[in-house]
């Protein structure tokens, strides 16, 4: 009977946790690009002080195959330049400085299809003044007076690409939404379909379980929804403690639904208990953490 009684219950309560955990593998999945590597020929040619020049490199991308990382790395160089970065400075002045951008972007040239930083404008070099005040201007009339423009360039494009799977690592705050919606539908299966035990009557502890339950609901939830969401500024506490920390929120509604089915069922004294897990388990990691930081 006490199995026929919460079949139902766990049921609903395997199956969020099940497509929890689906959706943390699935929001781990690292992607690489096919083509890893590339070299990408461009021409620019300007004239400055009168004097017209004409730079003609070569701009190397490589992947940058770290498995620490989920997201796609692009490392991207201009060959005969001795600075890493994609822009020229081409003349200094008392009060300002003149320079050339590329407007190179490894990710972009490489094509993947995530990146693209040109749906508004052309992607072509730019010149810019900065003044003494930081203050950027690339307007002609501006440039020529400070005796600068841009004659013409040759630019490569973007190659074609695709993705192909990498490896999993621990995800981070995406996971947060996708698994507080999924417990919020395993509780209202729960309030639809776990019906009242025909026994069922508003004792003392059904009486304190339910304040209890909106409690946490409406003060525990919150806090570790915003605390999930403010993870990585206030530091990180370890992979697998973020994730623990990531999903907080979920098992709070979903210890809570527990807590609904129980009481329904009769089972008092547990549908009191269980609602308090989350909050222990906060509680652990907190102390986990402070004891790492001491060390």
């Amino acid at each position: 009977m006490t199995k026929r009684k919460l079949f139902l219950p766990t049921i609903i309560l395997a199956s969020a946790v099940v497509i929890t955990m689906v959706s943390v593998i699935i929001a781990g999945i690292s992607l690489k690009p096919v083509v890893t590597e590339g070299e990408f020929p461009f021409s620019i040619t300007y004239e400055l002080d009168g004097e017209t020049v004409t730079i003609n490199d070569v701009y190397k991308v490589h992947y940058d195959d770290d498995k620490a990382y989920k997201y796609r790395v692009y490392v991207g160089e201009i060959q005969d330049k001795k600075e890493d970065n994609a822009y020229y400075v081409l003349k200094t002045e008392e009060n300002g400085r003149i320079e050339l951008w590329t407007n190179f972007y490894a990710d972009y040239l490489m094509g993947d299809p995530e990146y693209d930083y040109f749906d508004e404008e052309p992607f072509e070099p730019k010149i810019y003044y900065y003044d003494a005040q930081e203050t950027e201007s690339h307007d002609e009339e501006t440039l020529a007076k400070h005796g600068v423009k841009l004659i013409s360039f040759e630019y490569p494009q973007p190659i074609k690409n695709s993705l192909r799977f990498s490896h999993i690592v621990m995800p981070e705050a995406e996971v947060v939404l996708p698994s507080i919606i999924i417990a919020f539908l395993a509780m209202i299966a729960t309030l639809i379909f776990v019906k009242k035990d025909k026994d069922y009557t508003r004792k003392p502890i059904n009486i304190v379980t339910i304040v209890f339950n909106f409690i946490v609901g409406f003060i525990v939830f919150p806090f570790f929804t915003i605390f999930a969401g403010l993870l990585n500024a206030l530091g990180d506490i370890g992979n697998v403690m973020n994730l623990i920390t990531y999903l907080l929120p979920a098992l709070t509604i979903l210890c809570i639904t527990a807590s609904i089915g129980l009481r329904r069922k009769l089972y008092g004294k547990s549908a009191l208990v269980v609602q308090f897990i989350s909050p222990a388990v906060f509680a652990i990691i907190m102390i986990i953490s402070y004891c790492l930081n001491l060390m």
